[in-house]
């Protein structure tokens, strides 16, 4: 055991800490941040930085500068993929669920899985998901119900009370902190699978690059290449051939994935920070999308590219501003828009020798 523990600069993620030395203005993280007593590496810094790149944080690779939307992130009190679904919800009119996703991932799980009852916990949170595919989903209903039953809702799902009533009191401080940022909220969609698939892609929006690709039986590989498999505790944990949104990556005797959503190409397309067209042909077209190669159509392909700005255009120009009907008419569209398939296929090998958390042959 080591005498003295750790300075919470090497333990803790660096990505509120970039944040807030490129409000600063103190120059770049990088160079801030190797100057101060116990500096953490350069690869940590790093990563930090093209994460908040990812977010569409900071103007470049340096870090250096906010743009319009980290100006935000760096006042909400939470991490900045979280604010980013934050803001995006009240854009897109998912709030209300997604503020208690974001509340929860900010503290942790309230769901219990008692030594024995792991079935039947298993089987509880997997109710609770309604269908959705995603364990977000799962802990926005839960949360729901657990506002109408409290404590005996909690005993009979396996949930913690106490920390349900934690989230509680988190998401009424993020909706008054949102609120004022936000000017005004519209009213969330009243379509339940509009609300569910629109939450998708703001989680998207929010973690990409953490998605993954799994092939079978809940195994499979993230976007950098990583063997994973989905947590048992999870509603995915036995499914295949689907792209997951993941929040969290921890190693025990596995890889495990944790907190996952199955999600349609659609987002992952329109929101990823760069999509490099590579080859195109009459019959398809293949974007390099983070670490994967993804096929389309080339009529899709074209369509994406005008959406792309669009979407970019949309969000620069309207969050944090008072919703008009040309506002709501537009997010009910990408919200129809977010439900649909783009068509894409992830290129891969189709031989089945592959090992069995290889890469999908299509999704």
């Amino acid at each position: 055991m080591d005498e003295y523990e750790l300075p919470e600069m090497l333990r803790s993620p660096l990505e509120e800490l970039c944040l807030e030395v490129a409000q600063l203005e103190i120059g770049a993280p990088r160079t801030f941040l190797r100057e101060v007593i116990s500096p953490p590496s350069a690869d940590v810094i790093d990563h930090a930085v093209e994460l908040l790149h990812n977010l569409g944080a900071v103007t470049d690779g340096t870090g250096a500068r906010l743009t319009p939307l980290g100006q935000k992130l760096a006042r909400l009190m939470v991490h900045p993929m979280l604010g980013k679904m934050l803001l995006l919800a009240g854009l897109f009119r998912c709030f209300q669920p997604v503020m208690t996703i974001c509340a929860a991932l900010g503290y942790k799980s309230p769901f219990l899985c008692p030594m024995g009852k792991e079935k039947e916990a298993n089987a509880a949170k997997k109710e609770l998901s309604d269908g959705s595919e995603s364990d977000l989903v799962a802990l926005s209903n839960a949360y729901n119900g657990w506002c109408r039953g409290r404590a005996r809702f909690a005993n009979q799902n396996f949930l913690s009370h106490q920390t349900m009533d934690f989230i509680h009191r988190l998401r009424q401080d993020l909706q008054s902190v949102a609120r004022d940022m936000l000017s005004e909220v519209p009213e969330d969609h009243t379509d339940p699978v509009y609300l569910m698939e629109v939450c998708k892609a703001v989680v998207v929006a929010g973690m990409f690059p953490k998605l993954a690709s799994i092939r079978r039986w809940g195994k499979g590989e993230t976007m950098e290449g990583l063997k994973i498999m989905v947590h048992p505790g999870s509603v995915n944990a036995t499914k295949s051939d689907c792209v997951v949104a993941f929040y969290d990556i921890q190693e025990s005797s596995q890889r495990f994935l944790y907190d996952t959503t199955v999600v349609s190409m659609a987002p992952c397309l329109l929101f990823a920070p760069e999509l490099v067209e590579l080859n195109r042909t009459s019959h398809r077209v293949v974007f390099q999308l983070g670490g994967w190669e993804v096929a389309v159509a080339p009529e899709v392909a074209d369509n994406l590219k005008a959406l792309r700005t669009d979407i970019d255009e949309f969000i620069s120009r309207s969050v944090g501003h008072r919703p008009t009907e040309v506002h709501m008419a537009a997010t009910d569209a990408l919200s129809r828009l977010f439900s649909q398939s783009a068509g894409g296929t992830l290129e891969g090998n189709d031989d089945d020798e592959e090992d069995e958390a290889g890469t999908p042959r299509g999704v």
